[in-house]
C-alpha cells in the first residue's frame, strides 16, 4: 500500500497540476483576446489613417520619411526599404528641379523647413503653420499650388533617434472660400458706400433745381419789371429741365435694373438726327460766345434701322457733358460710316479732359470725376447700357487740358431684339 504521506503529495502535485493547466488556458485565452483587440486596434489606426484627408509623415532630422499615410491616401505602393525625404515624397518643385529635397537654392527660404529644423534644434513641437506649395504633377507637365497648413510633434528618442511627426492639412479649398467671400465682402462693402454716395448726391441734385424753383417763383411774383420777370422764368426753366432729366435718368437706371428697358425701332436718316439736336443745343450755347457748336452731319443720306430717340439721349448726354466742362473752344458732334454696314457717332470738345487713370471708371454707376459740376453721374452708365442693347459699342478718348471725344458705334440695322 502506498503510504499517506506519499497519497497526499500526489494528491497536492495533481491539483498544482490541473490549476496551471486551468491557468495556462485562462492566460493563452486572454492573451489570445488582447492580439484579436490589438490586431483590430492596429486594423482600425490604419484604415483611419489611410482614409482621412491628412498627410501624417514621421520624419528625422536630415526630413527622411520613415513612416506615412502618403501612399495608402494615394493609392500607390512603396519601394521595398526605399526612404524619401518630404520634399521629394510629396512632389516639391523645387525638389524635383535640384534632384532631391533641400538642395535647392530656395530651399533655404521656405517657411516649412525653418519650422521643422528650429523645432528639432528646441526639441519641441509647433501648430497651424500656414504655408503655400507648389507642386509638380505626377506627368510633371504642370505645377500645382496649394495652400497647406502644417503641425508637427516631437518624439523624443524612438529607437534611440529624434522624430518629428508632421500632419499637412490640404486647405487649399478652405482658402480659395474665404478668399471669395472677402472679395464679396468688399464688393458688398463698395456697394454700400455706393449706395450711400448716391443717396447723398441724389438729394443734393434734387435739392437743388426744387429750391431754385421754388425761390424764384416767389420772387417773379413780386417782379416789377418785365425783363426781372423774364430773368426769373429762364432760371424756373432752366431748372425744371434740369429736375425732369434727373428724373428720367433714374427712371431708366430703374428700367435697366429692372430688364424692361423700352425700345422702340424705326427707319430715319441719321443726318436728321444730328439736325434736331443743332437746333436745340445751338440754343443752349447762344449764351456762351465763347464755345462754338459745330455740326458736322455726313453729305449723303444714312438710312438706319434703330432706336432714334435713344441715340437722341445718348447724343444729349454726351453734349451736356461737353457743355459742363469746356468754357472756351469749340464742341463737334457728328456722324460718319464705318465700313459699309456700321455708324459712328461722336461728340469732341476743347474741354478740361480727362485723366487716363479715371477713363476705365467714368462708364460706371454715380461716378462724377467733379462733384462740384452738376450732374448725376449716371448719363454715362445709360448710354453704354444703351448702345450695348442696340448691339453697338461705345468708347472715349480723352487727354487732360486738351479736351476729348466720346463715340459710340451702331450697326446700320438693329435687330429687334437685340436687347
Amino acid at each position: 500500500m502506498i503510504p499517506m504521506a506519499l497519497q497526499f503529495i500526489t494528491i497536492i502535485l495533481l491539483a498544482a497540476f490541473i490549476y496551471v493547466l486551468v491557468k495556462y488556458q485562462t492566460v493563452k485565452k486572454d492573451m489570445n483576446s488582447m492580439a484579436a483587440v490589438m490586431l483590430h486596434e492596429s486594423n482600425e489606426l490604419t484604415s483611419i489613417l489611410q482614409n482621412i484627408n491628412v498627410y501624417y509623415l514621421l520624419i528625422d532630422r536630415d526630413f527622411v520619411v520613415h513612416n506615412t499615410n502618403y501612399y495608402a491616401l494615394n493609392h500607390l505602393t512603396p519601394v521595398e526599404g526605399e526612404r524619401k525625404k518630404v520634399g521629394d515624397l510629396l512632389h516639391c518643385r523645387n525638389a524635383i528641379a535640384a534632384g532631391e529635397c533641400g538642395k535647392h537654392e530656395q530651399c533655404k527660404l521656405c517657411c516649412i523647413r525653418t519650422f521643422i529644423g528650429k523645432a528639432f534644434y528646441e526639441k519641441r513641437g509647433f501648430k497651424k503653420l500656414d504655408a503655400s506649395m507648389k507642386l509638380l504633377s505626377d506627368d510633371g507637365k504642370s505645377i500645382i499650388s496649394c495652400d497647406v497648413s502644417v503641425s508637427g510633434a516631437y518624439l523624443l528618442h524612438i529607437n534611440g533617434e529624434e522624430r518629428m511627426v508632421l500632419t499637412v492639412y490640404d486647405v487649399t479649398e478652405l482658402r480659395n472660400i474665404q478668399r471669395l467671400l472677402d472679395v464679396e465682402r468688399e464688393n458688398a462693402i463698395s456697394a454700400d458706400k455706393l449706395k450711400s454716395a448716391f443717396i447723398a448726391n441724389m438729394s443734393h441734385e434734387v435739392r437743388t433745381p426744387l429750391n431754385a424753383i421754388v425761390g424764384f417763383s416767389g420772387l417773379m411774383a413780386t417782379a416789377t419789371s418785365e425783363e426781372e420777370k423774364k430773368m426769373y422764368t429762364d432760371i424756373i426753366s432752366e431748372n425744371n429741365e434740369r429736375l425732369l432729366r434727373l428724373v428720367n435718368d433714374i427712371f431708366d437706371l430703374s428700367q435697366i435694373d429692372a430688364g424692361v428697358l423700352n425700345f422702340v425701332y424705326s427707319e430715319f436718316d441719321a443726318n436728321d438726327l444730328l439736325r434736331e439736336l443743332e437746333g436745340v443745343f445751338g440754343m443752349k450755347l447762344n449764351e456762351n460766345p465763347l464755345v462754338a457748336l459745330i455740326c458736322e452731319a455726313h453729305l449723303e443720306p444714312i438710312m438706319m434701322h434703330s432706336e432714334k430717340q435713344r441715340i437722341i439721349q445718348v447724343l444729349t448726354n454726351l453734349l451736356h457733358n461737353a457743355m459742363k466742362f469746356t468754357k472756351t473752344g469749340e464742341i463737334r458732334f457728328g456722324c460718319r460710316m464705318e465700313g459699309t454696314d456700321e455708324v459712328c457717332f461722336y461728340v469732341s470738345d476743347t474741354g478740361i479732359g480727362i485723366p487716363e487713370e479715371e477713363q476705365e471708371k467714368i462708364f460706371s454707376h454715380f461716378t462724377k470725376l467733379d462733384r462740384e459740376v452738376q450732374g448725376t453721374g449716371l448719363g454715362l452708365t445709360l448710354s453704354e447700357t444703351i448702345i450695348h442693347n442696340l448691339g453697338g459699342r461705345v468708347g472715349v478718348k480723352s487727354e487732360l487740358g486738351k479736351g476729348g471725344t466720346f463715340w459710340f458705334i451702331l450697326p446700320l440695322i438693329t435687330k429687334k431684339g437685340v436687347a
